[in-house]
C-alpha cells in the first residue's frame, strides 16, 4: 500500500494549486498557499487574552469574560480570524465535502502549536453527534487532530470522548443559550486516555469557547493534568 501511495504522489503530486485562489504553485509549498494569499491571510498577531485567545486592547492579561467567568481549559489559541478566505475555505471544508483541506490547515496549526510552546502529551478533538457524522461523512475536527498529531509526532486519542445528545447549531444561539445548549452533552468513555496528561483539544472554530469549555470540563473530570485548545480560526466578537 505504501508503494502504491508513493506512485500516486509521483503521478498526482499535492501542492500544485493554492487552496485559496486556485493559482498554480511552482515551488514546494508547505501550506499549499501562494505567496500573495499567504501574505494577506488574517493571521492573529495582536495581543490576546492569556486564557481564551481573544484579542484585547487593554494592558490586562485576561479579557473581561475570563476575569469574571471560570473556564475549564487552561489556554486556547487560534491561527486565524474567522473571516475572508479562511471563512470561505472552512465552509467548504465543513459543509461541501472538501476533506483534502485538513492537510494544509493542520500544517498551519502545527506552526501555531510550536509558536505558543504548548507542551501536550496527547491530542484529541471535539466530537460530533453520530447522526451528524453520518450526514456529513466525517468530523472535520477529527481530521485536523489526527493530522496534527502526525505532524507533531504525538499520540492521537480517538473516540475517548463522545457527544451523547444532538444539539442545536451553536452559530444560531447567543452566549447564554450556547452554554445551556451544551450542558451534559459530552462524555469521556475512556478516562485512562487522559489521566495525569496534558491534553490538547482540536476544533475548527472558536467562538465563545462554550464547546471547548464543555469538552475540557469532562476531560478535567477524567483527571487530566491540564487542557489546552487549538483551533484554526477565532470568531471576531463585536464589541
Amino acid at each position: 500500500m505504501e508503494i502504491f501511495n508513493g506512485l500516486l504522489n509521483l503521478l498526482y503530486p499535492e501542492n500544485l494549486t493554492c487552496i485559496f485562489c486556485d493559482e498554480e504553485i511552482f515551488d514546494n509549498n508547505t501550506f499549499c498557499t501562494c505567496e500573495n494569499c499567504q501574505k494577506n491571510l488574517p493571521f492573529i498577531k495582536e495581543k490576546v487574552c492569556e486564557r481564551c485567545g481573544d484579542v484585547i486592547k487593554s494592558m490586562a492579561t485576561f479579557c473581561d469574560h475570563c476575569q469574571k467567568s471560570k473556564t475549564y481549559y487552561d489556554k486556547a489559541r487560534s491561527v486565524f480570524y474567522y473571516k475572508d478566505e479562511i471563512r470561505n475555505c472552512l465552509k467548504k471544508f465543513k459543509f461541501d465535502g472538501c476533506k483534502y483541506l485538513y492537510k494544509p490547515f493542520a500544517k498551519f496549526m502545527a506552526k501555531k502549536y510550536k509558536e505558543e510552546s504548548f507542551d501536550c502529551d496527547v491530542i484529541t478533538y471535539v466530537p460530533i453527534h453520530e447522526t451528524r457524522l453520518k450526514m456529513r461523512g466525517y468530523n472535520q475536527a477529527e481530521l485536523l487532530a489526527k493530522e496534527l498529531a502526525k505532524i507533531l509526532n504525538l499520540p492521537f486519542v480517538e473516540n475517548a470522548i463522545i457527544k451523547t445528545k444532538k444539539t442545536l447549531a451553536q452559530a444560531d444561539l447567543n452566549y447564554k443559550q450556547r452554554q445551556s445548549n451544551l450542558l451534559n452533552v459530552f462524555k469521556v468513555v475512556d478516562k485512562n486516555a487522559f489521566k495525569n496528561k496534558n491534553v490538547l483539544i482540536v476544533d475548527d472554530i472558536f467562538t465563545t469557547g462554550a464547546t471547548i469549555g464543555s469538552c475540557a470540563g469532562e476531560i478535567k473530570k477524567a483527571n487530566a493534568n491540564k487542557v489546552f485548545a487549538l483551533t484554526l480560526a477565532h470568531t471576531i466578537i463585536e464589541e
